[in-house]
């Protein structure tokens, strides 16, 4: 009896040490990113300027935001977009807040974007007449294909949101607009 029961235990723990079959369909596969969704850097900037007597401060933040829409290029990566906030004060009190993301340019984008873009930065570009000018565009991930936009900042805190129609090679500003920005 003794020699069965050894004889059992062996053969279990033969059995529980032999390699199984493996599905090689699954064993082989190389671990994916299926589920990743790629996002973009946080970003804060701040800056001021002058407006004849007035100081003005603004700052502009992004961060990855989770209720807006993941974005799925044409080779299956996902993005994640971010919503970008924009705070100008002017002598210490509030002029504009607002965060903006690429709903606030779905109109004005082409059906391709409106689906695979993504608002893709903002930035100063000049003050003029009381207004300032921020740059901002919405384009596909990964890419140099963009639509750009001027968002136009009334005295009054009012805000326009307009397709940016300047030749993009162009990066200077116009001399009178470059020293109105110079020495802030």
């Amino acid at each position: 009896m003794r020699h069965l029961f050894t004889i059992g235990i062996s053969t279990l723990v033969l059995f529980s040490c032999t390699p199984q079959k493996v599905d090689k369909a699954v064993a082989e596969q190389p671990e994916t990113e299926v589920d990743a969704v790629r996002t973009m850097p946080e970003y804060a900037y701040t800056d001021s300027l002058l407006m004849g007597s007035h100081k003005v401060i603004y700052s502009i933040t992004s961060q990855p935001d989770s209720t807006l829409q993941i974005v799925e290029d044409e080779d299956g990566t996902r993005y994640q977009e971010s919503s970008w906030t924009l705070h100008i004060t002017r002598d210490g009190q509030t002029l504009f807040s607002r965060s903006l993301s690429k709903a606030n340019f779905k109109s004005q984008l082409p059906e391709d974007f409106q689906k695979l873009g993504i608002m893709d930065g903002l930035r100063f570009h000049h003050a003029e007449d009381g207004k300032l000018y921020f740059s901002t565009c919405v384009s596909f991930p990964d890419s140099d294909m963009s639509c750009p936009f001027v968002l136009t900042i009334g005295p009054d805190g009012s805000y326009t949101i307009t397709p940016d129609t300047s030749d993009p090679d162009e990066d200077e500003l116009p001399p009178t607009q470059q020293a109105e920005n110079d020495g802030v």
